[in-house]
């Protein structure tokens, strides 16, 4: 009967339209009449042999053009040549990697003489090298060096030698852009994590390019356009940075390192929210440079702790809340201590007012406007290779939580502070997600809550009470990553 049914929707067909459209390669007149809307011609089942020639010589064009297509998406020379000249649309490229390289070429400068330029550069660098359409994860962000070589391209009136000069001394990635960057625009050692700025897209990232010009010229770092001054300390540790650290990694390194802490406690700081940012406003930098020394002063404090002390600090010193004090009455409250100083704090009683703080999140009334919007990454559901007590599979589930109500609920389910985040994930520069055991009797086992910053990126793991991820747990993060295609930050606790 349901075979009957759609049989009587479809139209009768003459033999010629019937023998047309199976030639068409569609199936039923149905279909046939949405192809015609979609190709621009007459939606009719009564066509002339001209009519069909013609959609016939339609789809035989397109084959070719397709066929065409798919040899230059295999070329990476012509592939270079044709996105230069225009001639490729960014998103009919489905290839990884190539379809980026499209991206910035369609983004960069489109004056004729620029464009062929810049097909000679690629060019040059595509017998060279095999980078150019590759990607790599520099900080928490996931970058591509097409996009370093569009920037380093953009300032070749400042290049001090010429790029055929140029040629790769490792096959390592990383050091073959570090190598090239070298070579156009530097005459003095430039430390390797400063490579990353010609990667970056971001607004402002064209500062720090200019400090790679400057340092590369033999200039000091405390003379370049710095977002606030450094002391000869601060600017002896930031060119000591270490290789694979992004900018706001480094400046933080500096800061740390130049009042006398450990490369264990940048790692710590990192991890929380002071590692994503950077910080400019005098009064907010002396701040947090007091609340570095009181960790320095205090190297047996354990450095779990660490996140949930910066969290509450910041609460405290700088995050205005909203809060329901009516039905349907929101009121905007300035942070709770905006004086807030770190003289004569010690450890035990720090603690004490962060346990208490906690207790007082959990009943935190977010207003009822507080609903983030979706992250845009997969969640995850799949078998936990484990049976219940009547047979059934439990099953993992990470899911974004979409609400202040749900962080208060998982904040109060796991015993952490991660409500303090309702701002940000508001703000759209980070979502939260948890870790969920399901079992047959639809109750659900909280095992962990990851933060992900606005890249995909994890930046913090944690578990009932901030303990960090057992080994099944990251098991099973590991699975999500690969999946909804995110990366684990070095400073997650994974």
């Amino acid at each position: 009967m349901p075979r009957d049914r759609r049989q009587s929707e479809e139209p009768p067909l003459k033999p010629t339209m019937a023998k047309h459209i199976r030639a068409l390669g569609l199936t039923g007149s149905v279909n046939y009449l949405r192809w015609c809307a979609d190709k621009g011609f007459p939606p009719s089942l009564d066509k002339t042999a001209d009519e069909r020639d013609a959609e016939i010589a339609l789809l035989r064009r397109e084959a070719e053009r397709s066929k065409a297509r798919q040899h230059i998406h295999q070329n990476p020379r012509k592939f270079i040549e044709h996105a230069c000249a225009g001639g490729i649309d960014p998103t009919e490229v489905a290839r990884p990697g190539w379809k980026e390289a499209a991206q910035a070429i369609a983004a960069s400068k489109r004056d004729a003489a620029d464009r062929d330029s810049l097909r000679g550069f690629l060019l040059y660098l595509e017998r060279r090298c095999d980078f150019l359409f590759e990607g790599v994860q520099w900080g928490r962000a996931n970058l591509r060096y097409i996009d370093g070589l569009v920037r380093l391209h953009d300032r070749r009136g400042q290049w001090l030698r010429p790029i055929e000069d140029w040629r790769p001394e490792t096959h390592n990635h990383r050091r073959q852009f570090g190598s090239l960057a070298r070579h156009l625009l530097a005459r003095y050692p430039v430390p390797p994590f400063l490579d990353s700025v010609w990667l970056r897209r971001d607004a402002g990232s064209h500062r720090f390019r200019d400090w790679f010009i400057h340092v590369g010229g033999g200039g000091n770092i405390r003379t370049a356009d710095t977002l606030y001054p450094m002391t000869k300390r601060m600017a002896h540790e930031f060119m000591a940075a270490p290789d694979h650290y992004a900018i706001e990694e480094a400046l933080l390194w500096a800061d740390v390192r130049a009042f006398g802490g450990d490369q264990r406690l940048v790692e710590t700081l990192l991890g929380t929210r002071l590692g994503a940012a950077i910080e400019k406003d005098d009064e907010r930098r002396a701040f947090w440079a007091s609340v570095y020394r009181f960790f320095i002063d205090n190297p047996m404090l354990d450095r779990r702790h660490v996140g949930p002390i910066i969290d509450f600090l910041n609460f405290q010193r700088f995050e205005s809340h909203e809060v329901l004090t009516g039905p349907g009455q929101v009121e905007v409250m300035p942070p709770p201590q905006p004086g807030l100083s770190m003289n004569r704090r010690t450890p035990d009683t720090l603690l004490r007012q962060v346990h208490l703080w906690h207790g007082e999140l959990r009943g935190f009334k977010l207003a009822a406007n507080a609903y983030f919007r979706p992250a845009g990454f997969k969640g995850l559901l799949m078998d936990a290779g484990t049976a219940d007590e009547d047979g059934r599979r439990a099953r993992w589930r990470v899911r974004q939580l979409l609400s202040g109500a749900e962080l208060v609920e998982e904040g109060r389910a796991m015993r952490h502070c991660v409500a303090t985040y309702t701002a940000s994930c508001a703000r759209g520069d980070c979502s939260i997600w948890t870790l969920e055991r399901e079992h047959s009797e639809r109750r659900n086992e909280k095992h962990l809550t990851i933060a992900l910053d606005r890249t995909g990126t994890m930046i913090e793991v944690r578990g009932r009470q901030n303990r960090y991820a057992t080994e099944q747990e990251r098991g099973v993060l590991g699975v999500w990553a690969r999946r909804a295609g995110l990366s684990v930050g070095r400073f997650a606790h994974m």
